[in-house]
Formats: structure tokens, sequence, C-alpha cells
């Protein structure tokens, strides 16, 4: 089992200006405590000599709406049916043979 504040950090950034400014930037994702749903967290912390601005976003995707979506704009293949790998072989190396 994931422990629950076990993230993925997608995004990391420090971006120091030259007016003294600075901005972080980090875009992390992980499940939530029930593995039902994808979490995807984007934070930000702008430092100014006026002071601490920050903000942190979070989308929630339940994760069989995620595979769903995945399945629908994948693309089917078939790896291998049937035969052996001789047979995949030899079909393989006339393909290529056609393209010349």
């Amino acid at each position: 089992m994931i422990p629950e504040n076990q993230s993925l950090m997608l995004q990391q950034r420090v971006v120091k200006h030259a007016n003294a400014n600075l901005h972080c930037r980090e875009v992390s994702l992980r499940l939530s405590s029930d593995q039902r749903e994808l979490i995807l967290t984007r934070y930000t912390e702008h430092y100014s000599p006026d002071g601490l601005q920050w903000v942190e976003r979070s989308h929630r995707v339940p994760v069989t709406d995620l595979l769903r979506w995945v399945i629908e704009q994948g693309e089917a293949q078939t790896l291998v049916q049937g035969g052996d790998a001789s047979e995949v072989d030899r079909s393989h190396a006339l393909r290529g043979n056609d393209q010349d």
C-alpha cells in the first residue's frame, strides 16, 4: 500500500527574477487515501519585497474515468496472435521487405 503523503513530483521549478522576485512552482500527482481518485496538485509561491503570495489548486479524477478515457483514446494493437516466435519473425521480415 502506498503511504497517503507520497506523491509523484512532476515538476518543481524555482525562478529568480532580476527585480528580486522569486517564483516557485510544484506540480504533483498522487492517489487519494481510498485509491479511487487521482489528484493533480499545482502549488505556486511568489516572493517579493512586498510579501508572500501562494496558491494551491487540486484537480481530482476518478481512476475508473481515467482508465475509460485512456482506452477510448488508445489504438487497439495485436502484438502476437497464435503461432510461434519463428512465424512472427518471418512475417516481420516479410513486412520489412515490402517497405523496400
